[in-house]
């Protein structure tokens, strides 16, 4: 009789610590979601496609910290992914998940890191690209395996994000 009343006792305690992650993880979506906006699905106008590849998207965090997890908008879910850079912005779509776009105006840098959130790769294996949403800097993460494709991909996302900043300082 001790064993079963210890086992619905260790039953209900393990069942309320997953209700509260769950009430957790929903309660920093929604603060998440009040702090900015969502995310373009699509480009408005996508014009010449410069690179693509097959990626594995990592995570979007807040610019200033990579280690917090953007959970809002589906941005928290990782997995396959196939990044498209037009001359226009960038297209990432995720398996399972909504696109994310990113017009070339909101791009600020983009750079290679080798650790966000709970990846860690080589150095330089992650690609990070800083983008504004709203009023709020993110960053968003991804990793590439193909070198001759991650190559690619971060020369035309340089050139994208430099052409852009240029055009500010010229305005």
């Amino acid at each position: 009789m001790e064993k079963s009343i210890m086992a619905l006792i260790t039953l209900l305690l393990f069942s309320a610590m997953i209700a509260f992650a769950f009430r957790a993880w929903r309660k920093r979506i929604r603060q998440q979601e009040a702090s900015f906006e969502a995310p373009l699905e699509a480009l408005e106008f996508f014009g010449e496609m410069l690179s693509q590849a097959k990626a594995f998207y990592v995570a979007t965090t807040f610019a200033n910290n990579h280690l917090e997890r953007i959970a809002a908008y589906g941005l928290g879910a990782r997995g396959f992914a196939q990044i498209m850079v037009f001359s226009e912005g960038i297209l990432i779509i995720r398996n399972g998940e909504t696109p994310l776009a990113i017009g070339k105006e909101s791009l600020v840098s983009i750079s290679s890191n080798q650790v966000a959130i709970d990846k860690s790769v080589e150095k330089g294996g992650l690609i990070s690209i800083d983008w504004i949403n709203g009023s709020t800097t993110l960053s968003t993460h991804i990793r590439i395996v193909d070198s001759t494709e991650r190559a690619s991909v971060i020369t035309e996302l340089k050139n994208l994000s430099t052409a852009e900043q240029s055009k500010e300082v010229i305005k």
